[in-house]
This record gives C-alpha cells, structure tokens and sequence, in this order.
C-alpha cells in the first residue's frame, strides 16, 4: 500500500459496497476490498487505479468465522472502516435451518460486532477512525417471512447506536445506515426479483444515495441515519398496521 490513506470494505464486489469503495478511492484512500468474488475484486481494483488507489483483494466468506477473522486482520490498519457485506433473506417461520441461522447472524450481526471490538479499540488508540455499519430499514419495522433478517439488522443497529455514543470523544466516528430498497443485485440473488415489478419507482434509491448519507452522517456525528426523504417521513409509521398492510400487498408475489 502507498502512504494514503487506508479503507476496507466488506462486499466490496457490488452495489453498495462497490459504491463506497469508488467513493473512498477518490476521496485519498487505499482500499482493502472484502468479498467472495474474486474476479469482481480484482476488476474493481483495476478500475481503482484511475483515481491513483491501491487495492488488495481479500477473498472471505464472512458468514464463517474463518472470513470474519480474515477481515479483523486486514482491517487493523484501517482508518476507515464499512462493514457492508450481507444477504436478504426471505423464509417462513420454521423454513431455515440451525446452520443457515448462524451463517446469517454471522454475516450480518455478530461477524460484525466481532470486527469493530477488535478494531474500534485501535481506532481509539490512534484517536482517529470512522466506521459505517449498513443495517436497513428493516431495522425499523416488523418484516413478517424475514424475521431473522430484521432481527439482525436491528442487532447491528442497536450496536452502532451505541458504539457510536461511547466512542464519540476519542476521535472514532460510528455511523449506522439503514437503507430501503436500493437498486442493486441483492434481491435477485435472494430469488426477489419480482420485487422490482412490484414496489414504486419512488421507493427505490441508488447506492450512491446510501454512500452520500453515511459520509453526511459520519461528518454531522449522527450515529443513525435513514438515506431517502420518503423512508425518513415514513419511518415513524413502519410498525403501524396500514404500513404493514401495504407493504404485504406491495411485496406479494402475486
């Protein structure tokens, strides 16, 4: 790496993650880019040279805690940290299995958690560090069929929130962001894609407008942020059962 700055990403390959490593490269930064994917990786890493960014690739499962501690390494360096990388996750009551359970709290709840105590606390020594958890909306609201995904985005969202308060005088800066539907390849490869036919235009944001409201965040020390002007008015109403309802009707397949 050269004497810039340094960044990592998890689930770096696309969508958000890809955005933030985009973001991040032109704004001085070295990137470590975390994902499954190798030869996404390395095509970002070629395209991340134009803004004069060295990249290392570092392929990791993080639903395992053999990738979750492949990251802890890489990232103990890192001056800035976005801990991305997840799956959405539809299924009944009783339809997921014990070690489907724990491979999606692992990468998206406690392989998390596990990532910033071993690397805020070096943050802190350094007095100098900003951190962005994605969770989503869902954090917000009941999701009937993806109990355990709300559960866990709700996890890393009260974790942030609270991180973010204890770590705020020491120079490190948490931010948790907490997204709708963003138009990325994320529903498609959890067999949603009917999704996109389905929920309005008007409903849907871009992963640079997740990018954008998480740096904002970071800079206004705002330990929570929701991109999106119709998810933040509509974000007291979530739980509410009209709100429930329409979004039933809304995401059904039929």
């Amino acid at each position: 790496m050269s004497n810039r700055k340094l960044a990592l990403v998890t689930g770096a390959s696309s969508g958000i993650g890809r955005e933030f490593a985009f973001s991040l490269a032109k704004r001085g930064y070295d990137i470590v880019a975390v994902a499954r994917r190798r030869e996404l990786l390395e095509s970002l890493a070629s395209e991340l040279q134009s803004f004069g960014a060295q990249t290392r690739v570092v392929v990791a499962d993080l639903s395992t805690s053999a990738g979750v501690q492949s990251v802890t390494v890489a990232a103990s360096e890192a001056e800035f940290l976005v801990l991305n990388a997840g799956i959405t996750r539809a299924a009944q009551v009783g339809d997921t299995t014990s070690d489907e359970i724990l491979k999606l709290n692992t990468l998206l709840a406690t392989g998390v958690i596990e990532i910033c105590e071993a690397v805020v606390p070096q943050m802190m020594r350094r007095k100098t560090g900003d951190v962005v958890i994605v969770s989503s909306i869902a954090a917000f609201t009941p999701m009937p069929k993806s109990a355990l995904y709300a559960a866990a985005k709700t996890y890393v969202k009260s974790y942030g929130q609270s991180l973010s308060f204890e770590v705020r005088d020491s120079g490190v800066r948490v931010c948790v962001v907490c997204p709708g539907y963003v138009r990325t390849e994320l529903h498609q490869q959890a067999g949603l894609t009917h999704l996109r036919g389905r929920v309005p235009a008007w409903l849907w944001i871009n992963p640079d407008d997740v990018v954008s409201a998480a740096l904002t965040g970071l800079r206004k020390n705002k330990s929570v942020v929701v991109p999106g002007v119709v998810y933040r008015l509509a974000r007291p109403f979530l739980g509410s059962r009209t709100a429930q309802r329409i979004w039933r009707r809304t995401t059904s397949r039929k």
